[in-house]
């Protein structure tokens, strides 16, 4: 796939990145006001809440051979699912599992967590899926393993919806013109979508003028991440 990006014009983002850079800067607003806005009084800092899951995943991370990704916003992840109380989470992306964690930490008993992943090219990365979940806590979740997009379609046509979804998996413009519609399909009204590095390319920015999106945009050191609400 990333093979056919790179050649095919078609998979370009339709408007600079120069252009989606300044909206997104222009459009952030306060990790406070955000929360102000949803109603969320008391945040919460989830590296301080379970420092001991925190401090364990990251020595784990520590002893790989290769990096696996980056972290997502995890304490926006967090506050948003102790906040909203989701009865079905679904997230697109695992890689070392980090919002893994955040979701299995924070959710309810009675809510569940879809996960979907495609490994990295290399068959060593297979085993390393979702490490950051301690062993007692990996019957917390269900890991599909393949692409998100023939799973979104799936789950589309069996018509299974979730309350939550973040999505962390394909970033290409093409990729994402066509998960953001499938997980918009999916997405419960008044259900809640986030999407990190938005800034990569227009995909994002067209989702929202598209549908006439309520969202919201933050940034986290030097992304950007948007949070729609349904």
């Amino acid at each position: 796939r990333k093979i056919s990006y790179l050649f095919n014009q078609s998979n370009s983002s339709k408007v600079s990145n120069y252009f989606i850079l300044k909206w997104c800067n222009r459009k952030k607003i306060s990790e406070n006001l955000f929360y102000q806005k949803i109603g969320l009084n008391k945040r919460k800092n989830f590296f301080k809440k379970k420092k001991s899951y925190y401090l364990s995943a990251q020595s784990r991370e520590k002893k790989l051979k290769y990096k696996m990704g980056g972290m997502a916003h995890l304490n926006l992840i967090y506050n948003l699912n102790k906040h909203l109380k989701p009865i079905k989470i679904l997230e697109t992306g695992v890689a070392f599992g980090w919002s893994t964690l955040v979701f299995i930490l924070s959710k309810n008993k009675k809510t569940s967590l879809t996960s979907i992943d495609l490994s990295y090219p290399t068959m060593s990365s297979y085993k390393y899926v979702a490490m950051a979940v301690p062993l007692n806590l990996k019957k917390n979740f269900k890991l599909y393993r393949g692409i998100d997009t023939n799973f979104l379609k799936l789950f589309n046509k069996d018509k299974k919806y979730f309350d939550l979804i973040h999505d962390d998996s394909d970033k290409s413009y093409i990729g994402r013109k066509k998960n953001y519609d499938l997980i918009w399909n999916i997405l419960k009204k008044k259900g809640c979508f986030i999407s990190d590095d938005i800034s990569d390319n227009s995909a994002f920015y067209e989702f929202i003028k598209l549908k006439k999106a309520d969202y919201h945009i933050l940034k986290i050191e030097n992304k950007y991440v948007g949070v729609v609400f349904k």
